[in-house]
């Protein structure tokens, strides 16, 4: 069967395992696919895990999505979140559909979940074709 002339903008099984262990959608391949402008993780977080252990910065701005997993409640969300903002390392604490807005240059991390009583979708959007941390050094 001959090539269906608009397949190469399909990419299928566009999946990635974090170190963290978490299954993820991905299109951090978007580097190479067609340029791409940005990238986007998903993730059905259904247990505790820590996912980023410790702090670092991008140098393009970040949108990190915390919702409910359920689709008939978008506010039925039991889960407790922690994350650091900030070269202070300033904690905060999600117990909400909440999205974190991490301007370019801005560090953050660590991310734990650290209490997931019901699933929680997480969606990170990158403003860049290129993901990547810049890690700060261990103290």
């Amino acid at each position: 069967m001959a090539e269906k002339k608009y397949a190469k903008h399909l990419t299928k099984n566009p999946f990635w395992q974090a170190p963290s262990g978490a299954n993820l959608v991905s299109t951090r391949h978007m580097e190479k696919f067609f340029g791409g402008a940005f990238s986007i993780d998903c993730a059905f977080i259904t247990k505790p895990v820590l996912m980023i252990t410790k702090p670092h910065k991008h140098d393009f701005d970040q949108y990190i999505m915390f919702f409910s997993a359920n689709q008939d409640d978008v506010n039925d969300f039991d889960a407790r979140i922690e994350m650091t903002l900030g070269d202070e390392r300033e904690k905060q604490i999600i117990t909400t559909p909440t999205i974190v807005y991490v301007p370019a240059g801005m560090a953050h991390g660590p991310l734990n979940f650290a209490k997931i009583n019901k699933p929680v979708l997480f969606v990170d959007v990158g403003s860049s074709n290129k993901y990547y941390r810049v890690w700060e050094a261990e103290e």
